[in-house]
């Protein structure tokens, strides 16, 4: 392949990631909405939160309150969080909320390492 189609390759990607990743200010956070799908078919959907101390990247309980809105399969909880942790992230036991604080040049990052782990977790209890 020539790098004349390598670099026509790379910035048709790039243009589609544009054009499929929406950032949406949402108060003093912003949303982000990705083109990725999880195994119920639904969008992955995440946050971006200010602190202090960072950047807190989170999927707002959303992930898992999906699977199991009551939080009664404690099998699927404790799987899901053991997971969540080996992949490096953090896990509220309280309200399921998957994230990690970061500082701003880590967002893209941990953006996408969050959206990829939002997917593979749907397929827990698929």
């Amino acid at each position: 392949m020539k790098n004349s189609e390598l670099k026509l390759i790379e910035q048709a990607s790039l243009d589609w990631l544009k054009q499929n990743i929406q950032f949406i200010q949402a108060g003093e956070d912003i949303e982000v909405a990705t083109p990725l799908i999880g195994a119920y078919g639904d969008l992955v959907y995440c946050w971006i939160e200010k602190e202090k101390d960072g950047y807190r990247i989170t999927d707002d309980g959303g992930t898992l309150f999906k699977l199991d809105p009551a939080q009664e399969n404690f099998d699927l909880l404790e799987e899901a969080a053991d997971i969540v942790i080996g992949a490096g992230f953090e896990f509220d036991e309280d309200t399921s909320e998957i994230y990690q604080i970061v500082a701003q040049e880590n967002i893209a990052q941990t953006l996408s390492d969050l959206t990829q782990l939002q997917v593979a977790l749907t397929y827990l209890a698929s």
